[in-house]
């Protein structure tokens, strides 16, 4: 008999007796009019002896509560776990959002969601707690159970399982997202130390180099020169430690994409540096050498005279060295223009 059945049964009968009892008691009021007192007694008593027979009136009352309450639990049990049930194709969805718009969220980003989501987890956990407290209370145990019920304790079960394992999962990806936060700060510290050099040295690449008028000026140009690719190759050691810590992150397309650019960037600016150590070094050697033959030369005519202090040369000499040195300087004027 179903529950709405055993409802009905209990509200007609309460009302025909009701109604039939206030009747007894209008018909009673009624006779008292004329019925002598020791008649009246009587009737009273008779009407009495069926007032204490309309407790089981109460007592099916009672019964009917307690099934309405079962009942009451059990629809507000049924609906918790089909609430749970849509909620975890909700939750599933998120984390899976958020695993796959990683690339384009910042890491603090993903990790606030994520601890957004487990707080949801831990609240629907507690309602697991007590929807579980609630089937040990309401639904048969042990190993024969009826199949309606048994239906309710595998969904309980499988619900149960299944925002466990999606606890675990956020907990793993929410630990994942906080390890990226501290290679994220390390790559984007390195970012922006790398890139004001980076477009410092564009700048200065484009102007290219001054023209040095003497040996002095040859060798602070190539002092200027070996330094600033000495400074290159260490920005690079700066991009390539930003580098690795951003593949160390769950997803690192965005860095990988940035730091792709940048070293193409770097590597035009680092050609022209490697143009430039090896034209003022030849510029530099070309000099030193030119420098030397003038000075050797210089020396050769001050000590090349006779004792009557006639200039004793050779003139074959004079004119080979004078050759050489003009080639010299010609190979030199070239390579200072060419700078």
């Amino acid at each position: 008999m179903t529950f709405k059945k055993r409802q009905n049964i209990y509200n007609e009968s309460k009302n025909k007796i009701s109604t039939l009892f206030e009747t007894i008691n209008a018909n009673f009021k009624c006779m008292s009019i004329t019925l002598p007192e020791d008649k009246k007694k009587i009737v009273e008593k008779e009407i009495k002896a069926v007032q204490e027979k309309l407790e089981v009136v109460g007592r099916f009352g009672e019964t009917v509560a307690k099934v309405e309450e079962f009942c009451n639990r059990l629809n507000a049990f049924d609906v918790s776990l089909k609430t749970l049930n849509d909620w975890m194709m909700t939750a599933t969805k998120e984390l899976d959002d958020i695993k796959a718009a990683a690339g384009s969220m910042l890491p603090e980003d993903r990790v606030a969601r994520t601890m957004d989501l487990q707080e949801d987890i831990a609240a629907k956990l507690e309602i697991l707690k007590a929807n579980t407290a609630t089937e040990l209370e309401l639904l048969p145990q042990g190993d024969k159970v009826p199949q309606d019920a048994q239906d309710y304790k595998d969904e309980l079960t499988r619900i149960t399982k299944f925002i466990a394992d999606l606890d675990a999962r956020t907990r793993k990806e929410c630990d994942a997202f906080s390890e990226d936060v501290k290679y994220w700060a390390e790559y984007r510290t390195g970012i922006k130390e790398f890139t004001p050099w980076l477009v410092q040295s564009e700048t200065a690449v484009t102007g290219g180099l001054s023209k040095p008028s003497d040996l002095a000026e040859v060798k602070a140009l190539n002092e200027k020169i070996t330094n600033f690719d000495k400074t290159c190759l260490s920005y690079l050691k700066v991009l390539e430690a930003a580098e690795g810590a951003s593949k160390k992150m769950t997803t690192h397309a965005e860095a990988d994409t940035e730091v792709a650019a940048l070293k193409e960037r770097y590597s035009k600016v680092k050609a022209v540096s490697d143009t430039w150590v090896k034209k003022v070094d030849i510029l530099l050697k070309e000099w030193v050498l030119l420098d030397n033959t003038v000075t050797e030369l210089n020396s050769w005519v001050a000590k090349d005279k006779s004792s009557e202090g006639e200039n004793q040369f050779s003139l074959e000499k004079m004119e080979s060295t004078l050759g050489e040195l003009k080639n010299i300087f010609k190979q030199k004027e070239k390579l200072v223009e060419g700078l």
